[in-house]
């Protein structure tokens, strides 16, 4: 009684500060919540980080394997299609609303969005497999079905087909280093569905899925809305009831507190909360515990950890009728007013996380009190067959009294049949071992021809895989000897136009070199020529010097 009464005044607090508080919405069917029920909700369960590309991202608290839509989940086919109903507190939110990407530093960390959907993944099939992964921030639906949009090799899960709809399909999951093969053999499922001009991947179709399970009767559920969370969905009869509102933008959402991504991994280099050994994408608990400490330290690191205190904005057609209704307020009420509402709003979170956390221990209540019943009956039962037994071997005794007399008379009979029967049985001991013999040699012979066809199906299997290997890998060396072969040409190419160039130089140089040479020749046979007529001139002025000396000379003489 007292935690009924208990549960009843929360409550009424609960509907007093709602009603004191108008502007902060409810998550109802049909109606809307702010996006600072992201932040609310999840901040429990995780640790939210101010990432310099994508603002506010929440880093969860899971176990060292976690990857998204892979741990502690399974599929169910809706009307909208294939959906991941999760068993985490939190499943509500990460996986139908936002993505999720895989830092080298914070590992797997949730980007918010508004939009719901059944999953936000990409899906593939091939080979009698099915394999999907987170979509990444920035990828709408239409990119995700384009040959260009890449999915990192870690990001894949594979199930056998057989398994999709099984609520233990993770104990199906193929290994991670025969994902990255499976997954180069399979192709896109780009199947859609629209509703209210909202368009939805569905992955594999119900008669598809029917097909590969071999199983006719593979339940289409329906959703139906919850006005609060629940988890991440949970399956009753033929519905999902699942928490799915429709989120407002808010301006002055925020986290109660947020960690700088670039301050905390530049204190903290080397404790990284991503973990990629065997090139796997999962996560380090011990250093995810640790930035979760530092996040909610009671004295934190300013630097590292923002605190936010400051009340959310006032929406402008409430600040414009504020105004209105109270023309001569001062500064000072308005600032009592806001925190006012920021005790308000704090006080109903408070009771709300109260509530729920009254609502789970009542439901754990319940369900250990159901525990309990089952168990008194079960309990009871077993008394009663017990007395049921006492009474039968009460009942025995007397009967088998009269049945030891019977018995004495019939040891007689019996001794004289027992002669006849060992004879008759020796007859029929032979005859059994024979044909236990000759059946014996038969199963030997099929189970031999079984395994012979085994062994055969192997090798053909083991051959089929054997070329497949070497057909990829004479693929692959003929791309690299292509490769190669366009290198070496560039190269030659290359060397070519440069021994070009080279002998072009050279060419030009011996060019003008002879054309220097032609020119020096050229002057000297001028030189020559001059020096040679200037000779000839003297010579010649020389001679003409010694005719008329010669001239002169002889009038004298006569």
């Amino acid at each position: 009684m007292k935690f009924i009464n208990k549960i009843c005044g929360i409550s009424l607090i609960a509907f007093l500060i709602m009603l004191a508080a108008p502007n902060i919405s409810k998550a109802q069917e049909g109606g809307y919540v702010s996006d600072q029920e992201f932040y609310d909700e999840l901040d429990p369960y995780g640790t939210w980080v101010s990432d310099p590309q994508y603002g506010n991202v929440w880093v969860p608290d899971a176990g060292d394997d976690f990857r998204p839509y892979a741990t502690r989940g399974h599929w169910v086919v809706t009307d909208y299609g294939n959906t991941w109903v999760s068993d985490y507190e939190w499943g509500w939110a990460p996986f139908h609303y936002g993505r999720w990407r895989y830092d080298n530093y914070y590992g797997w960390e949730w980007i918010p969005g508004h939009e719901w959907a059944p999953a936000w993944v990409s899906w593939r099939h091939g080979g009698g497999y099915y394999g999907w992964a987170p979509l990444q921030p920035g990828i709408s639906i239409s990119i995700s079905f384009g040959n260009s949009y890449n999915v990192p090799d870690n990001y894949w899960v594979c199930a056998p087909q057989a398994y999709i709809n099984r609520p233990n399909i993770y104990n199906y999951y193929v290994p991670r280093t025969r994902v990255v093969n499976i997954i180069h053999q399979t192709t896109i499922i780009n199947n859609t569905y629209v509703n209210n001009n909202r368009t939805y991947v569905t992955g594999p179709r119900i008669n598809e899925i029917r097909q590969v399970t071999n199983n006719r009767n593979v339940r289409v559920y329906n959703i139906t809305n919850v006005n609060r969370p629940n988890g991440g969905g949970r399956v009753v009869n033929n519905t999902v009831n699942i928490y799915r509102p429709e989120i407002r933008k808010a301006p002055d959402a925020r986290p109660a507190r947020v960690v700088n991504a670039a301050a905390y991994r530049q204190q903290n280099p080397n404790n990284g909360i991503a973990n990629r050994q065997a090139g796997n994408a999962t996560i380090n608990r011990n250093n995810a515990a640790r930035l979760r400490e530092v996040a909610r330290n009671e004295k934190p690191d300013n630097k590292i950890v923002q605190v936010n205190h400051a009340s959310p904005a006032a929406r402008p057609n409430q600040a414009n009728g504020a105004r209105q209704n109270q023309p001569n307020a001062r500064p000072g009420d308005n600032q009592a007013q806001r925190q006012q509402q920021a005790q308000q709003r704090q006080q109903q979170q408070q009771a709300q996380r109260q509530q729920q956390a009254d609502q789970r221990q009542n439901d754990q209540n319940q369900r250990q009190q159901q525990q309990q019943a089952q168990r008194q009956q079960q309990l009871q039962q077993r008394q009663q067959e017990q007395q049921v037994k006492s009474q039968q071997q009460n009942r025995s005794q007397a009967q088998q009294e009269q049945q030891a007399q019977r018995q004495q008379q019939a040891q007689q009979r019996q001794q004289q049949q027992e002669q006849r029967q060992q004879q008759l049985q020796q007859r029929q001991q032979q005859q059994q071992a024979q044909r236990q013999q000759q059946e014996q040699q038969r199963q030997q012979q099929q189970q031999a021809q079984r395994q012979q066809q085994e062994q055969q199906r192997q090798q053909q299997q083991q051959q089929q895989q054997a070329q497949r290997q070497q057909q990829q890998q004479a693929q692959r060396q003929q791309q690299e000897q292509q490769r190669q072969q366009q290198q070496q040409a560039q190269r030659q190419q290359q060397e070519q136009q440069r021994q070009q160039q080279q002998q072009a130089q050279r060419q030009q140089q011996e060019q003008q070199r002879q054309q220097q040479q032609q020119q020096q020749q050229a002057q000297r046979q001028q030189q020559q020529a001059q020096r040679q007529q200037q000779q000839q001139a003297q010579r010649q002025q020389q001679e003409q010097q010694r005719q008329q000396q010669q001239r002169e000379r002889r009038p004298e003489n006569r």
